[in-house]
């Protein structure tokens, strides 16, 4: 085998060569680590009280890649009002925000774990706050909207029930709360890292690939010795 490489080229190849190993490392890494926490249990507690009238706020939502609407209302615990979403509407167009009578209404107790709120990147759309639509789930702004008695006790944290009623195109059934975990990064599901991680090591090993194909073609990498004449 016959190899003189280029000096400057092999520097940098080598140095992508470890950016690229390390970025597959790290999105691996999280995989492992969301999966581990999605396996833990979480401690759940009740959320009991009364729904407060006219308090429903609709929120966009979006986790492991599935996208819809939320129906969020205000529950008064006596000490605390606290919001929490009680319908998942998996639909593009957002639903109409319920007021008045044949609303969420009355005692509610659930079952649960209290999460932080969301916040807003630059890529968040504005909210279309005279029809009560958001498009992150935080209560400090959704808080604007009650009396000013309530809006003090407000709770900075969301309430998220361990089930949930899910409406789609087939129909209402009732399921798991896609937000009802211990993990925060509620958007990218595990599976997504895994998939970048063997994105990044696939383009390693195509640098690989292209470095030794350059050098053999400029006649600087030979796998057998050429005879002599």
């Amino acid at each position: 085998m016959y190899f003189r490489p280029y000096p400057v080229m092999t520097v940098l190849a080598l140095i992508s060569l470890g950016i690229l190993v390390w970025l597959g490392n790290w999105q691996y890494g999280r995989f492992i680590q969301k999966l581990n926490i999605d396996k833990q249990v979480p401690e759940w507690v009740v959320l009991d009280g009364q729904v407060v009238p006219d308090s429903e706020v609709i929120s966009y939502f979006y986790a492991d890649g599935q996208a819809g609407w939320m129906r969020v209302v205000a529950v008064d615990t006596g000490d605390k009002v606290v919001y929490t979403p009680v319908e998942l509407l998996e639909q593009i167009e957002p639903p109409q925000t319920c007021i008045g009578e044949g609303c969420a209404s009355g005692r509610l107790s659930v079952l649960g774990i209290y999460k932080p709120a969301f916040s807003r990147n630059a890529f968040t759309a504005p909210d279309d706050v005279a029809n009560r639509i958001y498009y992150v789930l935080d209560p400090a702004v959704f808080a604007a909207l009650l009396p000013a008695d309530l809006a003090t006790r407000v709770a900075p944290d969301m309430f998220e029930p361990q089930v949930i009623s899910i409406v789609s195109a087939n129909g209402a059934r009732v399921g798991d709360n896609p937000y009802a975990r211990l993990r925060l990064d509620d958007e990218l599901p595990p599976q997504r890292h895994f998939g970048y991680a063997i994105t990044w090591w696939g383009l390693a090993f195509a640098l690989i690939g292209v470095y030794l194909a350059f050098h053999h073609q400029k006649g600087r990498l030979r796998f057998r010795k050429e005879g002599k004449s």
